[in-house]
């Protein structure tokens, strides 16, 4: 299914033709990457790192000391029930936390961490909303204009059959596309409804975590195989958005260079067979306006 590819194509054009500036703004400068309010299934893995903004840019911050807390208590003393957070190897700033095997009864987990940059005396505290969602087909956008996110779910058609046809993955250009395509209602009894979207690239062939990859330039667009995801849908005030994984730097320039956002795609069940794929993602996504926003979603797709 080329559909994708196009799209994000489409985008990345889009992007170029219509540079402004970007508005990742954090009252800090130091922000958290995927978030700091995402989602995750059960028994996910997705890792947890501290970046600093220069120039509207993420970039590597650099920690002087720190403490990391994960439901209010020190790693040392965590509960199994809301997950596990583990520390990389001689890194202050990242961290791989894992869900729990089922939604835990206080949800979302709080994971903190307090620190003092390299050079400065002022102490930094960070908080990250991780929400354990067990559901099929979903994305989470968070902007940090807004207190809390949205969730995006597809909910409908309820028949099997269309279901099969929204929730797709193809094998094109030596990647899996994979897409999820459908509606949601604002309230169970209200007739107006949000549509939405998503696709991701993967060029993988079995299970395994896929970080964000770019090919290309200004001047070709996108070039598969890549790791990518795009997201689109109607807010509730009716306006649309739209959402892509590659970035071109710097903004507002012809010439500006292609660059991957930070973010992977995890399959966790590849199974041929049955034809079903499953996994999650999350990262940071910008729209044709050079607005940042973080993303955190799962899928459930047929291969065809």
């Amino acid at each position: 299914m080329k559909r994708i590819i196009t799209i994000l194509i489409l985008c990345i054009s889009v992007f170029i033709a219509n540079a402004q500036d970007s508005t990742l703004k954090s009252t800090n400068s130091y922000i958290f990457l995927p978030g700091d309010e995402i989602t995750v299934p059960p028994n996910a893995t997705i890792t947890l790192k501290v970046k600093q903004i220069v120039n509207d840019i993420p970039g590597d911050a650099f920690i002087k000391s720190e403490q990391w807390t994960i439901g209010g208590k020190a790693l040392s003393n965590q509960n199994p029930e809301e997950g596990n957070f583990k520390l990389t190897h001689l890194q202050f700033d990242k961290g791989t936390y894992t869900a729990p095997s089922k939604v835990p009864q206080h949800n979302p987990v709080l994971i903190t961490l307090s620190f003092q940059p390299e050079g400065e005396q002022t102490k930094i505290i960070l908080y990250c909303r991780i929400h354990i969602l067990d559901k099929k087909n979903y994305f989470y956008l968070n902007s940090r204009n807004t207190s809390e996110g949205l969730l995006y779910e597809l909910k409908e058609p309820l028949a099997a059959s269309s279901r099969t046809l929204q929730e797709t993955a193809y094998y094109v250009n030596n990647q899996w596309n994979i897409g999820v395509t459908g509606f949601q209602k604002l309230n169970e009894n209200d007739s107006v409804i949000q549509s939405m979207g998503f696709g991701l690239g993967v060029k993988g062939n079995g299970p395994g975590t896929y970080q964000w990859c770019v090919n290309g330039d200004d001047k070709t667009g996108l070039i598969p195989p890549c790791n990518t995801v795009t997201v689109n849908g109607t807010r509730n005030g009716g306006s649309s958005f739209l959402y892509v994984s590659a970035d071109c730097l710097p903004h507002g320039e012809s010439n500006c260079k292609f660059t991957a956002l930070d973010g992977s795609t995890t399959i966790t069940v590849f199974d041929k067979k049955n034809k079903i794929i499953k996994g999650y993602f999350s990262g940071i996504l910008i729209s044709p306006n050079f607005e940042y926003v973080s993303v955190s979603g799962a899928f459930s797709v047929t291969m065809h």
